[in-house]
């Protein structure tokens, strides 16, 4: 099986893992812009797995990496949504404790 023939969904799976991972890291270390960047990143390749494997999973449905790089794509891009959304709260939160000192 060459790379074009189902591998490339489960890479990108597997960058955006690494991706998501450092965030956390740097996040914990006081690089969040950094961070920010990194996550980003994360979610362009988690997106990607999720079309590639998507597709190469459709060609080939006994491809288990090509339905490891879907499932892995859906799953981070669904924890980004839900880490996008609690970070929009927290900021409005925290705009409203300033706006009432």
């Amino acid at each position: 099986m060459s790379f074009e023939d189902g591998m490339k969904g489960f890479t990108f799976g597997i960058i955006s893992l690494i991706c998501i991972g450092v965030n956390i890291i740097l996040s914990f270390v006081g690089l969040s812009t950094i961070a920010g960047i990194i996550s980003l990143a994360g979610l362009v390749t988690a997106i990607l797995a999720f079309i590639y494997g998507k597709k190469e999973y459709a060609a080939d449905p006994d491809n288990k990496k090509a339905k490891t790089g879907k499932t892995i794509g859906l799953v981070l891009i669904i924890i980004n949504i839900v880490f996008t959304v609690l970070a929009i709260v927290a900021f409005i939160a925290l705009m409203g404790l300033a706006a009432s000192l």
